[in-house]
């Protein structure tokens, strides 16, 4: 019979097999996403943004809704670690908004024991050559919210030698852990800012803003 929770009604149909379809997975993720959103603003949302906003999709799930699904998988998964990467890995690829949010919510919560290369190279190894600057910020968040520390200088240094992704996500951690855990900009640390390749008026309005801060 099912209940007044649509969510998880759908939810509690799957058990941990699902993980093992990524493809499955992702679909019954996609359908999730949109319970309690009413149709006509998913809809909306979607038009609008997708092309604009650099997202497959964008359906404007509650943030307690993610959260929710995050939950179920870690749960359903019995803390199948390898599995949930390989999921986040997958959802970040298909570039829907709600998939990336839920990348950063899976990183955030994994042992960081399990995850070798660290969790800031793990995100880095999964962005792609553009990338909307809200979800990428809001994965980060999530990630220094878990506690994870801020990379050393030299591995931050690393970043910026690569794509200009990179040198953005490198000053991205720089501007959330900084200001985290109210810490001083290093020398290095202000040089990956000053040097930062071209980009918005709001990555410039972040960086001058923690600039200023390390100035006073």
């Amino acid at each position: 019979m099912a209940s007044d929770d649509h969510l998880d009604d759908l939810l509690n149909q799957h058990g941990p097999g699902l993980l093992k379809k990524t493809d499955k997975c992702l679909g019954i993720l996609r359908e999730a996403y949109t319970i309690g959103v009413p149709i006509l603003i998913a809809k909306s949302m979607t038009d609008r943004l997708a092309t604009s906003s650099g997202v497959a999709f964008h359906l404007g799930t509650p943030d307690p809704e993610m959260r929710r699904i995050a939950s179920w998988l870690f749960t359903v998964s019995k803390n199948d670690y390898r599995l949930l990467l390989k999921l986040a890995k997958a959802a970040w690829k298909r570039h829907g908004r709600e998939d990336m949010r839920l990348a950063g919510l899976i990183l955030a919560n994994i042992n960081p024991d399990f995850l070798s290369a660290g969790v800031w190279s793990i995100l880095a190894g999964m962005l792609q050559k553009t990338e909307p600057l809200e979800a990428l910020l809001e994965s980060i968040e999530e990630l220094a919210r878990a506690g994870h520390q801020i990379p050393s200088d030299d591995e931050l240094e690393g970043y910026c030698h690569g794509a200009e992704i990179l040198h953005h996500f490198a000053v991205l951690i720089l501007v959330v852990c900084c200001r985290r855990d109210d810490s001083e900009l290093s020398e290095t640390q202000k040089n990956i800012v000053r040097n930062r390749p071209s980009s918005t008026e709001t990555m410039d309005r972040l960086a001058a803003m923690i600039l200023d801060e390390a100035s006073q």
